[in-house]
């Protein structure tokens, strides 16, 4: 790691005699000084198991994390949903209408409404 030297400050320490308890180091741009980068490294680093993690019988005590693709299901019906859609801005059905408009477009197939119970 190369360290920029600052001639102006140097000047000014030796006009005034003052020298520094604790010097300024400016470092390059986009350089992390090494005590650090390695902290960084520990920090950044996901820990994913690539096998499950097995005990001395041979046991899984731990798997590798399947990716979730939850599917969530609506407080409401499509009828509801549609409906609330026409509604004035004042009804609160409005809004969540307008809500699960926007979970739709955010988790797109992950989305089913509650069933319509048929009424007899």
């Amino acid at each position: 790691m190369a360290y920029v030297e600052n001639p102006e400050k140097d000047i000014l320490n030796k006009l005034f005699g003052t020298e520094e308890e604790y010097p300024v180091v400016e470092l390059k741009e986009g350089e992390v000084p090494k005590e650090i980068e390695t902290y960084l490294e520990k920090i950044e680093k996901e820990h994913y198991l690539t096998r499950p993690l097995t005990d001395d019988s041979g046991r899984a005590l731990a798997s590798p994390p399947a990716p979730q693709q939850p599917k969530i299901v609506l407080p409401i019906t499509r009828k509801a949903f549609l409906w609330g859609l026409h509604r004035p801005v004042v009804d609160s059905i409005r809004w969540l209408a307008e809500w699960i408009k926007r979970l739709l477009k955010i988790f797109p197939g992950q989305i089913a409404f509650k069933e319509a119970k048929d009424a007899k």
